[in-house]
């Protein structure tokens, strides 16, 4: 019997630790590695990366610096900040990024704390959003200080980069007063521990063996990265915000699975918590929406996008002629 429960146990425990470097000890990408995948992908070309790029670097309210690029596009067009998925960096970005630059956007990009050029103490990577929310916060109004005129303003994340953007919407504020003015969030992640326990499932452990070795990562977190893993959680601050969010995802994501999105959306859309719009990319996996049917996923953002800064301009067309 004592046996049995110790080689229990011990495999509870490895689970556990085994867990934990997966998710908070992968292997990142260097910036130069994610330029030349783009290339080869067709992400990118040369003439993307001849574009009158500028070097941006902000600070993360955790000391350290962010670092990135941006570029300028049209008169009084928009600005858009985009966010990159985990172990990747901004030039992953760029498959979002390439459409509003030919609509003459204003566009910028930054590397998350521990990713390509932005270098941070180890206990703020990944945190699955807890930390990044703040860093996109002062990505944001960087990027508002770059582009002061523009007329309207748009947050884009992808996985980590989406729940990271998601996160953050709480802080923007309500309204008007708004420092953001829509979210484009894709393949999101419902909260850092539903992610956790679908990986459990997709390796079919018993959930004899996950809950234990999940809540043994929990304390793993807390103690060196100073945050429960379960306030990692996008589905509750969507509820906690009217901002105007659209979910996009791939209907064969089996690594952020579909459902996340779609239940993160139907409870925005049940209680009446902002406009909200859902774009499901049929036979597109994990982050490969756009690159999947271009068409179907620029259609459904670019009509949320029209109606979001539409009713932003009426409204302040509107609030002067009350003056």
């Amino acid at each position: 019997m004592w046996l049995i429960i110790t080689l229990y146990a011990a495999l509870v425990i490895v689970l556990g630790c085994v867990s934990y470097i997966l998710m908070f000890r992968p292997r990142y990408r260097t910036l130069e590695f994610t330029k030349q995948y783009s290339l080869e992908q067709g992400e990118i070309d040369e003439a993307f990366l001849g574009l009158d790029w500028k070097q941006w670097t902000f600070s993360s309210p955790y000391g350290y610096a962010l670092k990135g690029q941006y570029l300028r596009g049209k008169e009084g067009a928009p600005a858009a900040l985009f966010v990159h998925g985990i172990t990747w960096t901004r030039y992953g970005m760029a498959k979002y990024m390439r459409p509003f630059i030919e609509m003459g956007w204003n566009v910028a990009a930054f590397d998350l704390a521990g990713h390509g050029e932005s270098s941070a103490p180890r206990r703020f990577y990944p945190s699955f959003g807890f930390y990044e929310k703040l860093d996109v916060r002062e990505g944001v109004r960087s990027l508002r200080s770059l582009f002061p005129g523009a007329p309207c303003y748009g947050l884009f994340g992808e996985s980590l980069g989406a729940a990271s953007v998601l996160e953050y919407a709480p802080l923007a504020g309500k309204g008007a007063s708004r420092e953001i003015d829509f979210i484009v969030a894709d393949c999101p992640f419902s909260s850092a521990w539903d992610e956790l326990m679908e990986q459990y499932r997709l390796i079919h452990a018993p959930n004899c063996f996950a809950w234990p070795a999940a809540h043994i990562l929990r304390w793993l977190v807390r103690l060196l990265h100073g945050f429960d893993i379960r306030a990692a959680a996008p589905i509750k601050a969507v509820m906690q915000t009217d901002m105007p969010i659209l979910f996009a995802h791939g209907m064969e994501d089996r690594y952020v699975p579909t459902i996340m999105s779609v239940r993160m959306a139907s409870a925005r859309m049940a209680n009446n918590v902002g406009v909200t719009e859902l774009v499901l990319i049929p036979g597109a996996v994990h982050a490969r929406g756009i690159l999947t049917d271009r068409a179907r996923w620029l259609a459904g953002v670019t009509a949320f996008i029209d109606r979001v800064c539409s009713e932003k301009s009426a409204a302040h067309t509107s609030g002067q002629r009350g003056v």
